[in-house]
Order: C-alpha cells, then sequence, then structure tokens
C-alpha cells in the first residue's frame, strides 16, 4: 500500500509518516500499535528509506507503463481486485487508465469491498466506475450484458449474492496465465513443478458457521458454508491437470470440507496414483486423526495450513476453536510420522489472557523442536467482520480504531473507518503487561526454526539448511524398541533401548495416570502432563507402529 500510495492518492511518496515508518518496518505492525515490541517473527529484505522511496517511484512509473499498456488493448472495461493490500496499487491503475481512455469503464471488487469497506472504497477516486460488493459471479454477468446493451447501471456499487449451487460456475481459465508467463518469465515457466494452481472446492466455513472463532474475520457475510459435488472437482482436477503444465494445486477454501474424508479424498487418492507429481494444498482443522492425515497424503495433500494458533488450551478456549492443546501438539506429531508439511502460526495478545497461558507454552516450547515449526508468533489482529469488531462488549473490547498504518497512506479526506480491514483497541491483555515472556517465546520460536534449517515461512524440504532433530520410537525386534532423541534438551541422551509398555506411552495420549511408564515418559520429556488430566505423548514413528499402538489403547 505505501509503494503505490502516491501514485495513487497523490499523497507523499510511501505515505505521510513515511520516515518514522520505515525507520521501525522490521517490527510487527501490530505489536507497534499494541506497545509490545517482539522481534521480527522471520528474515526480511533490510532495505534503506532511500531503497524504499526508489521502489515507490519505480511503482508508480510501473503503472504508467502498464495503464498505457491495457488501454492500447482497447478493452471496454478493466477491472482490478483487492483483498488485504492491493487498494492502491488498483486505485493506481484504474486511474491511469480512465485518464488515458475516458471511455474505458473501470471496475473494482474483492473482499477488501466487502460491505461498507465499498462506500469508503467508493470515495478514494471518481475514476473507478463501478465497485462490486460481495460474490458476484452472477451479477458481473448481468453487469457486462447491461453494458452491451447500453444501459449502464444506476447504481455505482453492486451488491453480489451468496452463490448457493457451486458446481454451476465455470471451471477457471488459465490460458493467459500462461501465456504470459512463458513470455515475460520463461525461466519461472520451464520449472512447472513449482507452478501452482488456485482451485476451489468449497466457500465459507463449516466450523465458523456454527462456532466462529473469535478472531476471524474471513468471508465477512459469506460464512454459509457451501461444497462443490466430489464429481465436478475431479473432473475439473482432471481437465485442469491436462490442459496446464502444472503439478500442484492450491486450495483457495478457507477449510476442507468434512465430508470429503469420505467422497472426494478416497477419488484424489486414485488420481494420484496416475500422477504420482501431484501435490494438492488446502487448509484443515486441526483435530485430525493419523488416520486422516495419512489419508490425505495417500491423495496428494501433502502441505496443510492447520489452525492450531496456540498450545495452550485455556488460550484456545478463549478463541472458540474447539480444540486442545493435546489436539494440536497430536497432528504436529502425526504429520511428521507421515511426511506432510504443516504450516501454523501462535497467537498472542487476546482480550482477557492470563500469565500462566503463555508459561504453560514457553514450557512446552523447548519439547517440540522435533515436530515442524510455527510460521511466525503473531499479536492478534482486530479484523472486521470478526467477533472481535461485531460484539466488542462481550470481549471488553473499546476504542476499536483501524491501524495507524490505513491512515498514513490514504488521502487526508478518505474515512479509514470505511476502508480498513485490520483494527487496533484497547482491552486488558495479560500479555501486553508480561511481555518479557513474549519475548522470551519468540525467541524459542526463532530457535525451533533454525533448529529446521530455516525461518523462512513454506520453504521447502529440499531446501533445509539441516536435518530437523528427530525423537521417534524404532521397532528393533520383537518387543524392542529403541527411541532416538537429538533435541539435545538438559537430562536426556541420544538413544535409549525401551520397553514395549514405554513405546507405547512415547506414542500413544491418555488420561494422566502416574505409572511407571508416564512418570519415566515425563521425566524424560518424552511425554508431557496437560490440563490437569491428559498426559500427551511427544514422540513419533512409522505411521503403522503409531496406529498399532493406538488401537491398542482403545
Amino acid at each position: 500500500e505505501r509503494l503505490f500510495a502516491a501514485a495513487a492518492y497523490r499523497v507523499p511518496l510511501l505515505g505521510h509518516d513515511a520516515g518514522k515508518a520505515i525507520e521501525n518496518y522490521t517490527a510487527d505492525a501490530v505489536n507497534q500499535a499494541n506497545s509490545v515490541q517482539l522481534p521480527t517473527p522471520f528474515n526480511r529484505t533490510k532495505l534503506k528509506l532511500s531503497q524504499f522511496r526508489d521502489l515507490a517511484t519505480q511503482a508508480g512509473e510501473w503503472i504508467e507503463e502498464m495503464a498505457a499498456a491495457i488501454a492500447a488493448q482497447s478493452f471496454k472495461v478493466v477491472g482490478c481486485t483487492t483483498m488485504f493490500g492491493q487498494t492502491a496499487a488498483s486505485i493506481a491503475l484504474l486511474n491511469r487508465v480512465k485518464c488515458i481512455n475516458p471511455h474505458i469503464v473501470t471496475i473494482l471488487g474483492g473482499e477488501n469491498c466487502e460491505g461498507e469497506m465499498a462506500e469508503g472504497i467508493a470515495t478514494l477516486s471518481p475514476n473507478v466506475d463501478y465497485i462490486f460488493s460481495g460474490e458476484s459471479e452472477r451479477e458481473f454477468v448481468r453487469f457486462l450484458q447491461q453494458l452491451y446493451a447500453g444501459d449502464q447501471p444506476v447504481s455505482r456499487i453492486l451488491y453480489g449474492n451468496l452463490v448457493p449451487d457451486l458446481d454451476s460456475l465455470p471451471m477457471p481459465d488459465f490460458h493467459q496465465y500462461f501465456e504470459q508467463l512463458e513470455h515475460y518469465l520463461p525461466t519461472i515457466a520451464a520449472w512447472p513443478d513449482y507452478i501452482e494452481l488456485p482451485y476451489e472446492t468449497s466457500r465459507g466455513c463449516w466450523w465458523g458457521q456454527k462456532h466462529r472463532c473469535t478472531f476471524c474475520g474471513l468471508n465477512g457475510a459469506k460464512i454459509c458454508f457451501r461444497e462443490k459435488s466430489p464429481d465436478k472437482v475431479m473432473a475439473e482436477l482432471g481437465q485442469l491437470l491436462t490442459l496446464y503444465p502444472a503439478q500442484s494445486i492450491t486450495m483457495t477454501d478457507n477449510i476442507m470440507p468434512h465430508t470429503f474424508f469420505k467422497t472426494l479424498v478416497p477419488k484424489l487418492a486414485e488420481l494420484a496414483v496416475e500422477k504420482p507429481a501431484l501435490k494438492i494444498y488446502y487448509e484443515q482443522k486441526a483435530n485430525l486423526s493419523l488416520a486422516q492425515v495419512l489419508a490425505l497424503v495417500k491423495a496428494g495433500i501433502t502441505h496443510i495450513q492447520s489452525g492450531i494458533e496456540s498450545l495452550s488450551t485455556s488460550l484456545l478456549k478463549r478463541m472458540n476453536k474447539g480444540t486442545t492443546a493435546a489436539q494440536n501438539i497430536a497432528l504436529l506429531r502425526y504429520a511428521r510420522s507421515a511426511g506432510m508439511s504443516l504450516s501454523w502460526n501462535l497467537l498472542n495478545g487476546f482480550p482477557g489472557d492470563q500469565l500462566y497461558e503463555y508459561q504453560e507454552i514457553l514450557a512446552l516450547l523447548p519439547l517440540l523442536h522435533h515436530l515442524e515449526p510455527p510460521m511466525a508468533f503473531y499479536h492478534l489482529t482486530i479484523d472486521r467482520f470478526s467477533s472481535y469488531f461485531d460484539y466488542p462488549e462481550r470481549y471488553s473490547l473499546a476504542k476499536i480504531r483501524p491501524w495507524p498504518s490505513y491512515v498514513a497512506v490514504l488521502p487526508p479526506e478518505a474515512d479509514a473507518t470505511k476502508i480498513a480491514y485490520h483494527f487496533n483497541a484497547d482491552y486488558a491483555c495479560g500479555a501486553h503487561e508480561h511481555v518479557d515472556v513474549l519475548l522470551e517465546i519468540a525467541e524459542n520460536v526463532r530457535a525451533w526454526q533454525s533448529n529446521w534449517g530455516t525461518d523462512i515461512p513454506f520453504v521447502s524440504d529440499e531446501f533445509r539448511t539441516k536435518e530437523p532433530p528427530v525423537l521417534e520410537v524404532v521397532r528393533q525386534g520383537q518387543g524392542v524398541f529403541m527411541l532416538r532423541d537429538t533435541r539435545n534438551l538438559p537430562g536426556t541422551q541420544a538413544e535409549y533401548q525401551i520397553s514395549r509398555a514405554q513405546a507405547s506411552v512415547a506414542l500413544v495420549g491418555q488420561r494422566y495416570e502416574p505409572t511407571p511408564e508416564i512418570e519415566w515418559a515425563v521425566a524424560h520429556k518424552v511425554g508431557v502432563r496437560l490440563d490437569q488430566c491428559r498426559y500427551v505423548p511427544l514422540a513419533t514413528a512409522e505411521p503403522e507402529l503409531v496406529l498399532d499402538f493406538e488401537a491398542e489403547i482403545r
């Protein structure tokens, strides 16, 4: 937004507060706004203010070139989509296109146009003719039909309606994308293994429709859950993978339909046999069993993002996540055992949170370095459409206001309260009173990431600089097992010969009882006691071994 602000709104280069903001850019903006200074969550390229100014200047020049190229194509309608951080770039481009050719109809849509944000964005430029708010596939077609008939809509803001039947939507067409990729970026086009096709199998959130997570602002009015039929999905995926040189599919769903474990996932497993290089990304709820994780991997779903968010059951209850710390740790273990890549975050700064909740997390973190680390340790944001934003009195939130960065880049006459998606608020928060504990957690997360050979999110295994630590049970013979532990924790050793009973407690969760085996596991940091009554194992193993032991406990 800063890079394109001057081109979009004629504000100073990089915004009204560029010098101060760029000096502190490595600290997370939310942490700054809440007076909680935490280290940057992962490495970022560090540039000087002069270099940012150069980039902003180049952004303006790029807008000029791009607008001229678009206007030269004789398009009758030119549109942009904005979500989170594309508004200034979109306004800048549409402004310039309109100036070059006033007869072109300019349109804007996307998540940043949802609800009253459309009204706010409408004030940013008279050069945006129409703004689409909400799901607008059908409204967009009717809009084009009106234009073709010479009858332009009267209202500048066009409100869409939910699409109840996702099977009625056309399959995405990526032909022009690949044509342009080959023309402008031939080196990338030559690496189809690294090209991902976006695809959608559902809209809304089946969990949020019943129990919305308190901080989630995704979907807005569109939280009503709908899903495509498995047959439609399979038919379209088959065509996409045949038509285009790509081996990876990124599912854009907020959450995979839980019915798909019985319907779509088995069909994907058949497709994965035909196309062994297939890789699929999906977002998942964290309460998955090992059998479900294995089914996903078999189906080519090799990378998931899961809403873990915390390793404190108490904090998870504050978020209305519907999961426990034990379930989150189990998913981390299952993913490592099954060879699945797992992306997740740790969050802090919740209304009403308490010191002990972060102390619980801090005590756990050193024990988990053999499991995939979080991408970052982020402070909570108050997002539009979230429960915090819609019902602030429930959570004792006061003075809800847009992030200062919105005001910094928008023109003075703009109403940031109608444009912003991210907000700050005043509220009682134990995290803010004990920043020292947050700093310890942040430092441990950074060490954890380092143990995995990277502190950059989404890095592929082949680019890791070191082998991650292990805590794993290995079967050596009938009733004979070995525990390998390379976490290098105080009081532990690299290898142990263990009994079958010890192997079982290293791999299977259960109600806490002070048995000799469980006491051994806790003493050797192979398991932990959580939430008073739960014993939670930490080790991994070949999936078949874990399943065998879990079946015995049941």
